[in-house]
């Protein structure tokens, strides 16, 4: 089951005033920490998922179903995977990435730093 609360950040996310939110999410026992970003802005990212979204407008220019406002991934920018005695990774470039939000087992609001 998906928190409630993590999924309005994802839809604040994807408003129009696009609420960019620091989180820090433990998924299948890694802490990845990143900024929540829209379901556009990460297909947006790489060619590929670029390429992959006009396909997908495309095959719905005929009729596009309704949103049910449900979410099912958390989009981040700028992430950053942290395990025990390791140095976060990657430690030299951005990263953009997409979980599933029923993968989450907890998360805080804010950018987790290695000091």
């Amino acid at each position: 089951m998906q928190d409630p609360i993590l999924e309005l950040i994802v839809k604040f996310a994807e408003s129009e005033t696009k609420l960019e939110t620091a989180v820090t999410l433990v998924v299948d026992g890694f802490l990845i920490s990143g900024f929540v970003i829209s379901r556009a802005q990460y297909m947006q990212h790489h060619i590929l998922t670029t390429s992959i979204e006009q396909g997908i407008k495309d095959a719905l220019a005929a009729g596009t179903p309704a949103d049910d406002g449900a979410r099912a991934f958390i989009h981040l920018r700028d992430a950053m995977y942290f395990t025990p005695g390791q140095d976060p990774v990657p430690a030299n470039e951005s990263v953009v990435c997409r979980i599933g939000l029923d993968r989450v087992s907890a998360f805080h609001l804010g950018f987790l730093e290695s000091v």
